[in-house]
C-alpha cells in the first residue's frame, strides 16, 4: 500500500470513528402510499392541442413550472378543494393540472414500494434470501441478499442492504416493491469512484437511489416518474462515477451523472430487440447485449459516449 492509500485510508478510518455515534437512523425511510380518499393515481394527457400546463398553485393564473405534452402521464394525482384541479407528479416536479384534460390510466399505474433504514446484522441482512452483493475495501463491507414473501394476500420482493466495518453493522436498508411482471423489480450495485465508493439502489415501482457508503443517507434519486428505467435492469458504472441502466419495459441505455442528472437517454428502435441484460462500457463506448427472437443468441448494441448508436450486430452464440 503506497504513502497516499495509507493517509487515505487513516483519514477514512478516523472520520468513520468520529461520525459513529450519527450513523444510526441515517436516512429517510419511504412508506407505502395508501390508496387513501381523493387518491386518483396516475392520469394521461388528453384533449389538449400540444399541452397543458403545470402550475405552482391550483389556480390558473398561478406560475406554470412544466408544459405536459398530450398523451403523457401524471403520477399520483389527488382531488383538490378546486374540483377544476387535480394535484400530481410529471417530471419529477409537483404541482396542479386542470382535470379537465386529464383521464385516469390505471394501466400506468406504478406497483406499490416503500423502503426502510436500520441498522442490521449480517445474519439480518441475509435473512431467508439469496445473496446478490458482497464488497469489500479494506476493512468496510457490504452485503446484500434478495427474497420473495407473501404478506397480505400480496406477492413482495424484499432487497435488504448492509453496511459493516470490521463486521460490525454501521447501517441498513431495506426496499420493499409489490410484484408485477415476470421480471425482478429491485437490484444494488456499487458506484462512485475510487475513495468515493457509493451504494446505488434501483426500484422498479421508484427509482434509481444514491446511497452514501458511509451514512446509508440517500444523496440523491432519480425517480421512475421522471424516467422510466423499467425492471429487471442491467447496469455498469464507468471511470469517472457515470451511471448507464437499462431495463424491460423501460427505454435503451440511461447515462445518469455522478450527481443524479440524466445526461442522455438511447434509442434502438428495433422490433427484434428487447430485455437489456448486461450492459459494459470501455474507452467511452458503451456496450448493451439484448436478448432476441435469435436462436442461441443475441443482439450486441453499441453506443457512444453522448447515447449515439453506432452499431448493432447479430451475435449467433450465447456470451
Amino acid at each position: 500500500m503506497n504513502k497516499r492509500r495509507i493517509r487515505v485510508f487513516l483519514a477514512f478510518f478516523l472520520t468513520v470513528l468520529f461520525l459513529l455515534p450519527y450513523f444510526q437512523g441515517a436516512g429517510a425511510d419511504r412508506v407505502i402510499q395508501g390508496k387513501t380518499p381523493g387518491y386518483i393515481g396516475a392520469m394521461r394527457v388528453v384533449w389538449c392541442d400540444e399541452w397543458i400546463s403545470l402550475r405552482e398553485k391550483p389556480k390558473k393564473t398561478s406560475n406554470r413550472i412544466a408544459e405536459i405534452p398530450l398523451g403523457a402521464i401524471v403520477y399520483s394525482c389527488v382531488e383538490c378543494a378546486d374540483d377544476r384541479f387535480v394535484q400530481c407528479e410529471y417530471d419529477g416536479q409537483v404541482g396542479y393540472a386542470l382535470r379537465g384534460y386529464l383521464w385516469p390510466a390505471p394501466e400506468c399505474e406504478p406497483p406499490l414500494s416503500s423502503s426502510v433504514t436500520r441498522k442490521m446484522t449480517a445474519e439480518e441482512v441475509a435473512g431467508n434470501g439469496e445473496t446478490v452483493l458482497e464488497w469489500n475495501d479494506y476493512n468496510m463491507s457490504v452485503i446484500a441478499a434478495h427474497e420473495w414473501t407473501e404478506e397480505n394476500g400480496k406477492r413482495w420482493e424484499v432487497l435488504r442492504v448492509g453496511c459493516f466495518i470490521n463486521e460490525k453493522p454501521i447501517w441498513g436498508h431495506e426496499e420493499k416493491a409489490e410484484e408485477f411482471g415476470q421480471s425482478d423489480m429491485l437490484k444494488v450495485f456499487i458506484g462512485g469512484v475510487e475513495d468515493d465508493w457509493q451504494v446505488l439502489v434501483y426500484d422498479g415501482a421508484y427509482g434509481l437511489s444514491l446511497l452514501d457508503l458511509l451514512s446509508g443517507k440517500e444523496r440523491w434519486c432519480v425517480r421512475t416518474t421522471r424516467c422510466s428505467l423499467g425492471n429487471a435492469a442491467a447496469t455498469a458504472v464507468d471511470e469517472e462515477g457515470n451511471i448507464y441502466i437499462a431495463g424491460t419495459d423501460g427505454p435503451d441505455p440511461v447515462a445518469i451523472s455522478p450527481d443524479g442528472e440524466i445526461l442522455w437517454e438511447a434509442e434502438v428502435n428495433h422490433p427484434d430487440i428487447f430485455d437489456p441484460y448486461e450492459i459494459t462500457v470501455e474507452n467511452g463506448m458503451i456496450q448493451t447485449k439484448y436478448r432476441s427472437g435469435l436462436e442461441n443468441g443475441y443482439h450486441l448494441v453499441t453506443f457512444d459516449s453522448q447515447g449515439r448508436m453506432i452499431s448493432l450486430r447479430e451475435m449467433t452464440a450465447e456470451p
